[in-house]
């Protein structure tokens, strides 16, 4: 498998900005430098896009393109991949370690609730596993923040990298990254205006707390 830190060049924390909709919104989140944007390919997420629209969406260089999905087929992340120009994967539903062994490189795996400890951790054969809330039928994006000091434990625990996710924004991730020591962080509900609309705003903002942390 890839580092989970592979290819990275910037300070601080490593950031990545889900759910952009749009390729307004993909060229003008990515121009602020984070590490990695995100795109849905759930059809019931608010902001669910489509592969291939994303495909044609400019991001700025050595922003990596991530392609979320939930409980998908192999063949369906395959042809994500290629038809939107992704650099990685983030698998969000049931998706067992067989099945992220498959997908092959770059790969994260969304960690939720009672799953968030080392041994679940270390059961994925993954670059990086992301921390998220699941409120209901919802794997994610909900604003809900989850448990910081269950996600510190995990963190302490493993030797795999640490995404935290979960209603994160210009006014919490400080604290947030104080208590939990993530490797990374993913925002997406925290820095919107409404669901898919980022506030520009507060995306510089929360780029700004995370390199420097």
């Amino acid at each position: 498998m890839e580092s989970g830190t592979s290819g990275r060049a910037r300070p601080g924390r490593f950031i990545k900005v889900c759910g952009v909709t749009s390729a307004s919104q993909a060229q003008a989140v990515s121009a602020l430098g984070p590490d990695a944007v995100g795109f849905i390919f759930w059809a019931r997420s608010k902001r669910a896009v489509c592969p291939k629209d994303v495909g044609g969406w400019e991001t700025a260089p050595g922003v990596l393109r991530i392609g979320v999905f939930v409980d998908p087929e192999l063949a369906e992340v395959e042809a994500a991949r290629e038809a939107a120009r992704l650099d990685g994967v983030q698998l969000h539903g049931g998706e067992t370690p067989e099945f992220c062994r498959a997908v092959g490189s770059r790969v994260w795996k969304a960690l939720h609730d009672d799953d968030q400890t080392p041994d679940r951790a270390a059961a994925y054969p993954v670059d990086a596993v992301l921390l998220d809330t699941r409120v209901g039928a919802l794997p994610g994006g909900t604003g809900q923040t989850g448990d910081w000091d269950r996600a510190a434990a995990l963190v302490r625990g493993t030797r795999v990298p640490v995404i935290l996710a979960g209603g994160l924004g210009p006014g919490n991730l400080g604290d947030a990254i104080r208590r939990v020591n993530p490797w990374g962080v993913d925002v997406n509900s925290g820095v919107e205006v409404s669901p898919g609309m980022k506030n520009l705003h507060q995306v510089e903002e929360a780029i700004a707390i995370c390199r420097a942390s």
